[in-house]
Order: structure tokens, then sequence, then C-alpha cells
């Protein structure tokens, strides 16, 4: 039996998903782009998980797109905002997802990275000094949830700012749904994104909320999908799979965050007993409680992982989509940790299948491969 701790890299199938795809009638999805019958009940499916996803996040259908993945629905958000809006400069901070901070980098506009604190705040007094800089239409950049630390960042304080200076304010939120009511925050963005396979969804499916009905941008060429702006057919059973996990999600939020604080709780206390060595970043701080990272300094990461994984326990060394690269996690780097801690850090996310048992049994675990590994305690 395998634990399976690296639900922020991807999450298993909802049971509700599950249920939905063992129905063979609900995978009989024609074209919904074609004007027969079949293609006309496909076209009636997307508006009606269209119409669900846009209720569970108070929002209005005609401000939600649907993309293929969370990377692309980062991308197209802040495409869109530059198109629509002519932005000039961007702001962002440095612990953003690399599906955030690589497009940026490589657009010919200002860009300005905002400093954070040693927690993985936003320096908001910084946020500002960058307003200023800005005299031209700007673009800010913020995670809600971050998907290493689990850091949530102020987004409310975020928007006041951006309001006052007259910026649009795109929010990563692919890791936040699911774990806390995104529809609070949805209010104070402009942009956000999303992906279904973050909430027991399917993967092939992500998504874009923009805030007002504006112009249409396209990203996509070869057809006239999603009200003109993005071409190619939708995936229907993706689309559908993402609103009955959503839904789910929404329905079991109080008691999955309710189980993830014990297990955090757990995590914590054990390792604290293990060692006082053991960091733990952003603990001190508004983080949720399914996602941690855990610096176990003087050992290489990979080691950790390929020895917890040969004891049947997964876990990660950061961004599944950063996993192949070299150096160690930049969020980290981010918040003043050395190369050494970026390169001994291993991340923890917990879901709604995991229990207080199999927290024990990583810290078991862990507490003796540490040994073997001639950790200094």
């Amino acid at each position: 039996m395998r634990i399976y701790f690296d639900h922020a890299a991807t999450t298993p199938i909802r049971f509700e998903v599950q249920e939905f795809l063992s129905n063979h009638e609900n995978l009989k999805f024609y074209n919904p782009s074609s004007v027969h019958v079949e293609g006309q009940k496909a076209r009636s499916s997307i508006n009606n998980a269209r119409d669900l996803i846009a209720s569970l996040l108070k929002s209005d259908p005609d401000n939600i797109l649907f993309t293929s993945s969370g990377t692309e629905s980062c991308n197209y958000a802040i495409n869109m905002a530059i198109e629509i809006h002519a932005i000039k400069n961007i702001i962002y901070l440095p612990t953003e997802h690399s599906a955030v901070i690589d497009p940026i980098i490589n657009k010919k506009i200002n860009k300005y990275q905002c400093k954070i604190t040693s927690e993985g705040l936003i320096d908001l007094e910084d946020f500002q000094k960058c307003l200023k800089k800005t005299k031209e239409n700007t673009l800010v950049c913020v995670m809600l949830l971050n998907n290493e630390t689990g850091i949530i960042q102020p987004i409310e304080q975020v928007s006041k700012l951006c309001n006052e200076h007259g910026a649009y304010l795109f929010s990563d939120m692919i890791q936040a749904i699911g774990k806390i009511d995104v529809s609070t925050f949805i209010k104070m963005v402009d942009f956000a994104s999303f992906a279904s396979h973050k909430v027991g969804g399917i993967h092939g499916v992500g998504m874009v909320y923009f805030k007002d009905k504006i112009k249409i941008y396209r990203d996509i060429f070869g057809g006239a999908q999603e009200f003109g702006r993005r071409g190619g057919t939708e995936n229907v059973i993706g689309i559908l799979a993402f609103a009955i996990a959503l839904e789910a999600s929404y329905a079991k939020l109080a008691d999955e965050n309710k189980k993830y604080n014990l297990l955090y709780n757990k995590l914590i206390s054990g390792l604290n007993e293990i060692s006082n060595k053991i960091i733990i970043p952003s603990q001190n701080s508004l983080k949720h409680s399914s996602i941690s990272t855990v610096i176990f300094p003087g050992i290489k990461a990979e080691n950790l992982i390929i020895g917890l994984d040969l004891e049947g326990i997964a876990v990660s060394a950061g961004a599944a989509c950063s996993s192949g690269k070299i150096g160690g996690s930049h969020v980290l780097k981010a918040m003043n940790y050395n190369k050494e801690h970026a390169m001994s850090s291993i991340r923890l996310s917990f879901g709604w299948d995991n229990n207080e048992e199999q927290v024990q049994f990583f810290l078991d675990s862990i507490n003796n491969l540490l040994q073997g590994m001639k950790f200094k305690y």
C-alpha cells in the first residue's frame, strides 16, 4: 500500500468524477460545434458546466474561459492583459510558478520583481515603491496560495493598492482552488487561472477568469470556440469532470480543511520531536495546512525522495513542472534560504485521502532514513 503526499503536483480523481466516468452514457459526447442533435447536446453540457462553476465562484459564466491546462491559463491571462490593456509594466513576485515567471521574462516590457519577506509574503512597502515607478499601464502578478510553501498572500491588500494606482491584478489560483473558497478573492482580481486536476478532476482542462466583459482576445487560432477567444474543439468530458470535482470540493471544503489541520499539526510536532535542526519555512505565517516544505540541512533532497519512495511514500522536491531543473527551489532562494537549504528540501502535500496513520508512517520512515544518512541531529 503506497502513501501519496504529492497532491500539490496533482490530485487523485474524486469519487464523484469516477462515478461520472464509469457511466458509459456520459462518455458519448460529440463535437460541440456541430449543429446536429448530438453536437448540441455536447454544447449544452459545456454550458451547464460553465454555469455550475460560475455559481460556485460567484461570477458570470461569460467571464470563464476553458483551456487545456493551468500553464496555458497563466499564459493566456498574461497575454490577454498585455494585449487588451496595452500593458507596459509587469510587477511580479520571485516565488511565482514558472508558468507565470517564464512568460513574463519573455515579454519585451518593463519588469519589476517585488521583494518578499523571509516568510514568503509580499513586501507591501516595496510593492508600493514598484507601483510608483510605473507611469503607464501595469499588470501585477501575485499567486494566491504558493505551491511549495502553502503561504497565502494578502490579496485584499494587494488589490487595494492596485486600485489606488490604476494597476490590473492577475492571480494564479491554481493551488488555492479546492483548498480555500476562492470566490472571496475572485472579486478582488482582474484575471485568475485554474486547473482541473488540482481539485480531483482529470488532466487536460484549465480555466481563466476575467473580471469584465472585455473585447475578444484570441490566443489560439483556427476556430471560434470559447466565444471566439480560443480555437480548438473543447474537452467536453474534461470540462464536465472539472465542474463535478469543483462542486464536490466545495461541499467538503470545511471537513477536508479540518483534516488537513490535524495532519499538519501531527507532521510539525513529529518533525520537532525528531530534531530541532529540521527547518519548516513559513510555519509562522498564514499558510494552508495541506502544503509544507521541509528542509533537512546537509541531506540531498533526491536521496530522501528515493528513500521514501522505496518505503512506499511519494513526495517531491517542489513544483512538478520544475522537478528536472538543477539548483533547488527558486521559492526558498527567494526567501533567502541558501543553495544548500534549497537542495535539501522536500515538499509534502496532503489530500482528502490521507490520514494520521500515514503521517506517522512518514515520520518513522524519515527518522530511519536520516539516521542512515548520518543527519546531524
